[in-house]
């Protein structure tokens, strides 16, 4: 049976579907892209893909996947997505790292995002019809997050844009006024902590969404507590120090 065309192989390799595919097990082989091709569920979108876009090679695919996977060319572009995923990853934890390096400013940033996450998946915990039902602990768990998400966004946004809404500028007020904990960075560290333990208490790796929130705002709260006492310019210097030595290392 003949090998499949190299404009068919590009095409597939070139399937966003596949891209990720690649990029998911490749990060889990430590970048091995060549493995990554070998693995069950990537072949299985690989061929999924040929199926969709080029029936007449369907059959051929199947039983010529392992040459598919040793085909050079078809390494090299494997190669490359998960050299685009180590590259987005190393961009994002640059950002991190800046924003930690800002000091108290930069802090104050990740938790506006991590406020504003939380209250998206509040949000959308309490539009699910069935929620309410089948998993009554977790529908007022989503209640209680979405008023403590809320109150994250607040005190993290810039005083300037709060000032500009009545409502939401009085709320702060009175939060000040009866819960004066959070005016403190301790006090919002210990309360971010507390906001992400909720989230990680009900994450699970098929729900990698809280999980990944509840670990930022966990984060976020330690970088607070680390603001009270004063260490967190030690801290962000460790951090860059590590960032810059994996970086080098990637580089290389």
């Amino acid at each position: 049976m003949t090998d499949l065309p190299s404009n068919v192989k590009k095409q597939i390799m070139e399937d966003k579907r596949v891209q990720a595919a690649v990029q998911e097990q490749a990060a889990k082989l430590g970048g091995d892209a060549t493995a990554a091709l070998r693995d069950p569920a990537v072949q299985k979108q690989i061929l999924d893909t040929c199926k969709e876009k080029f029936p007449q090679y369907a059959s051929a695919a199947k039983e010529k996947i392992m040459t598919f996977a040793s085909d050079p060319e078809v390494q090299r572009q494997a190669q490359k997505y998960a050299a685009m995923a180590g590259s987005y990853v190393m961009a994002a934890g640059g950002a991190l790292v800046a924003q930690i390096q800002q000091g108290p400013r930069g802090v104050r940033a990740l938790g506006f995002v991590g406020g504003v996450a939380s209250v998206v998946i509040s949000i959308l915990g309490l539009l699910s019809p069935f929620e309410a039902f089948f998993h009554p602990v977790k529908f007022v768990l989503s209640v209680y997050q979405l008023i403590f998400s809320v109150t994250t966004s607040l005190f993290e946004a810039p005083p300037h844009y709060v000032q500009k809404v009545s409502g939401l500028d009085r709320y702060q007020d009175l939060l000040l006024d009866k819960a004066k904990f959070l005016a403190e960075t301790h006090g919002r560290g210990v309360f971010y902590i507390f906001q992400g333990s909720l989230w990680l208490g009900f994450a699970s790796l098929s729900e990698p969404v809280e999980l990944c929130v509840g670990g930022w705002m966990v984060f976020v709260g330690l970088l607070n507590i680390l603001v009270h006492f004063g260490k967190l310019t030690v801290f962000a210097e460790k951090v860059a120090g590590g960032y810059q030595r994996i970086k080098s290392g990637t580089a290389g």
